[in-house]
């Protein structure tokens, strides 16, 4: 493990790597497989956890995002939130609210991060 500091632009990485992970775990699997599938369903879930905590050390290195990119921050909070179920409160979690995130949620989440980090690249703390 690595001691330098990672930036925004580093974690914003890492979420792009998680949700990449997360598409490739759940493959070609229809709901009702990923349902009966425990692993398959723990590593997604493990993916979301790091998108999560990724988020969430995005929005402390940079609070400016609140006020410049509103959709981004409110998807950062929402993974930030489920992460906090999904690591503290894991006997809520429901693995059809699991596949609907991956399914719906996380393309969006995707191409909101893909064009903040085409906009940042460069930037102070890119």
């Amino acid at each position: 493990m690595s001691r330098i500091p990672r930036r925004v632009l580093d974690r914003v990485r890492d979420m792009l790597e998680a949700i990449s992970n997360a598409k490739a775990d759940i493959g070609d699997l229809g709901k009702e497989q990923f349902l009966a599938d425990g692993k398959t369903q723990r590593a997604v879930i493990e993916s979301i956890i790091v998108i999560g905590e990724a988020a969430n050390n995005v929005m402390r290195l940079d609070p400016s995002i609140e006020q410049n990119y509103p959709s981004v921050w409110q998807h950062f909070r929402d993974a930030w939130d489920m992460r906090i179920v999904l690591t503290h409160e894991y006997f809520r979690v429901d693995a059809a609210i699991v596949w609907t995130t991956v399914r719906n949620n996380l393309p969006e989440l995707e191409s909101l991060l893909i064009a903040f980090a085409a906009q940042n690249d460069g930037g102070a703390d890119g």
